[in-house]
């Protein structure tokens, strides 16, 4: 099995980049809607994510994105990528191969170019909800 540890680092080094207008976050419940079962432990260490600002749906903030390292791979949530069209237009058909759903990316190694341009997209992504005065602060 590979070593997901320096794939975890690298992506969340990278989003940690948008603190500074969204919300840090470690409990996946946190992106969740108000009926969903609340859990106050945060995750072990393995689950990073940025909130937008407060929504009646999602009164801790809508998830804009997260790094969670899984057993096999770390996924790499973009909400933008799919919540916001424009966004995701022109992916790469490498970065595309590595996409599954419409918001998730899935990972096993570090790929400089492919995460300078899951970069490039979390840009467009945070200017999207910037637009829509999604941002926390």
């Amino acid at each position: 099995m590979p070593d997901l540890a320096p794939v975890f680092a690298e992506l969340r080094r990278r989003l940690s980049a948008h603190e500074d207008v969204f919300t840090v976050s470690t409990n996946i419940t946190d992106a969740n809607r108000p009926v969903s079962r609340k859990v106050d432990d945060a995750s072990p260490g393995d689950t990073y994510m940025l909130l937008g600002a407060p929504h009646e749906k999602y009164p801790d903030g809508m998830l804009f994105a997260g790094v969670k390292q899984q057993k096999r791979y770390v996924s790499y949530y973009l909400m933008p990528a799919y919540t916001e069209a424009g966004v995701a237009g022109g992916i790469s058909p490498e970065l595309r191969k590595r996409m599954q759903g419409k918001s998730c990316f899935n990972f096993t190694r570090v790929d400089e170019g492919l995460f300078d341009e899951l970069a490039d997209l979390t840009s467009r992504g945070r200017d999207a909800y910037a637009s829509k005065g999604w941002l926390a602060r």
